[in-house]
C-alpha cells in the first residue's frame, strides 16, 4: 500500500500536467481572438464598350464644350467689351461646376452605387450647357463662328483625351484592388500562422492529459482530473485529513457537492459550444473542469474555417463518446 507521501508526489505530477493543459488552452483561446476574417474585394476596371461608355462620352463633351465656348465668348466680351469682370466670374463659376462635374463622373466611373450622382450629374451638365448657350441669345455670325468652333474642339478633344481619363480612373482602380489583395494575403497568412499555433498547443494538451491518465492509471478516479480537486486532495493529505485516496475522495466531495462541480463543467461545455470567447471567466472556470472532458476551443473566425478545420475535439472520457 503506498504511503500518504507517494500519493502526494503523484498527485502533485497530476496537479503539474493539469496545469500545463489549462495552460495551453488558454493560449489556444487567445489565439482564436486573435484570427481575424478576411474577404478579397475586387472591382472591375472601366470598360469603354460598355454602354455607361456612351453616357460619359456625352458628359465629357458637354464639360469640354461649355469650358471652350465660355473661354471663347468671354475673350470675345473682353476685346470688344472690355468685360475683364464677366470673364473672371465666368472662369471661377466654371471651375467650381467642372470640378463638382469630374466628381461625379469619376464616381460612376468607379463603379459608385448611389442613386442621387446620376441626377446630379444631369442637373450639374445642364447649368454647364448655360454657359455656352447664352452666345446664342446675341446671334451674329461671330457668335456663330465661335459655337462651331467650340463644337469642332471639343470632336478632336474627345477623340484623343477621353482614352487619358479612362486611364486615370482605371489606375485608381487597379491600385485599390492591389491594397485590397496585399491586405487580404497578410490577414490569411497571419492566421495561417495562428493556425500552427492553435495545433501545436492542441498537442500539448493532448499530451498533458495523456500523462496526467498514465499518472493516476489503476488508483485515481477519471471524474477528478480537475485543478480544484488535485489541490483540495493534496491539501487533505499534507494535513492528514485523509489516510487513502477514497477519503479524500469523499472528503472533496463533501467540501464541493457533485451538482456544483456539474454546474461549473456544463457552463464550461456551454461557452465552448457558442464559441464564446471569454477568456477571464474559462480560465476561471478550467480551475473546476474535469481535463478529460474538455475540448478544444472550435474556431470562430471564418477566413481560419475556410482554410482547413482546426484539431479535433479531445475524446470525452467521462460520458464514453
Amino acid at each position: 500500500m503506498e504511503t500518504r507521501e507517494e500519493i502526494v508526489s503523484k498527485l502533485e505530477l497530476i496537479r503539474e500536467n493539469i496545469l500545463g493543459f489549462i495552460q495551453a488552452r488558454s493560449r489556444q483561446v487567445f489565439l482564436v481572438n486573435q484570427m481575424r476574417t478576411a474577404k478579397l474585394i475586387q472591382q472591375e476596371e472601366y470598360q469603354d464598350d460598355t454602354i455607361s461608355h456612351k453616357s460619359l462620352k456625352i458628359a465629357f463633351s458637354v464639360m469640354v464644350f461649355s469650358s471652350i465656348a465660355i473661354l471663347l465668348g468671354d475673350l470675345l466680351y473682353v476685346i470688344l467689351l472690355g468685360a475683364v469682370d464677366r470673364l473672371i466670374s465666368d472662369l471661377l463659376f466654371e471651375v467650381l461646376f467642372l470640378s463638382g462635374f469630374l466628381f461625379l463622373l469619376y464616381r460612376r466611373m468607379n463603379g459608385s452605387k448611389d442613386k442621387w450622382i446620376y441626377p446630379a450629374t444631369l442637373i450639374m451638365g445642364g447649368i454647364l450647357l448655360l454657359f455656352p448657350l447664352r452666345l446664342l441669345l446675341t446671334p451674329n455670325p461671330i457668335t456663330l463662328i465661335l459655337l462651331g468652333v467650340s463644337i469642332i474642339a471639343t470632336y478632336f478633344i474627345i477623340q484623343n483625351k477621353l482614352e487619358l481619363m479612362i486611364a486615370f480612373v482605371n489606375k485608381g482602380i487597379r491600385s485599390k484592388n492591389e491594397q485590397h489583395l496585399r491586405d487580404y494575403q497578410a490577414i490569411v497568412s497571419e492566421n495561417q500562422r495562428l493556425e500552427l499555433a492553435y495545433q501545436q498547443e492542441g498537442r500539448l494538451m493532448e499530451n498533458f492529459r495523456n500523462q496526467a491518465v498514465a499518472i493516476g492509471q489503476g488508483w485515481y478516479p477519471k471524474d477528478y482530473y480537475a485543478l480544484d480537486a488535485v489541490n483540495y486532495l493534496i491539501h487533505a493529505f499534507n494535513n492528514f485529513k485523509a489516510d487513502n485516496i477514497k477519503e479524500a475522495i469523499n472528503l472533496y466531495d463533501t467540501y464541493l457537492d457533485r451538482a456544483a462541480r456539474r454546474a461549473f463543467e456544463a457552463e464550461m461545455i456551454e461557452l465552448e459550444k457558442e464559441q464564446i470567447i471569454n477568456q477571464e471567466r474559462m480560465i476561471k472556470l478550467q480551475e473546476h473542469a474535469n481535463i478529460l472532458s474538455a475540448r478544444q476551443i472550435a474556431e470562430t473566425q471564418e477566413a481560419a474555417a475556410a482554410s482547413r478545420a482546426v484539431a479535433s475535439e479531445l475524446e470525452n472520457i467521462r460520458y464514453g463518446r
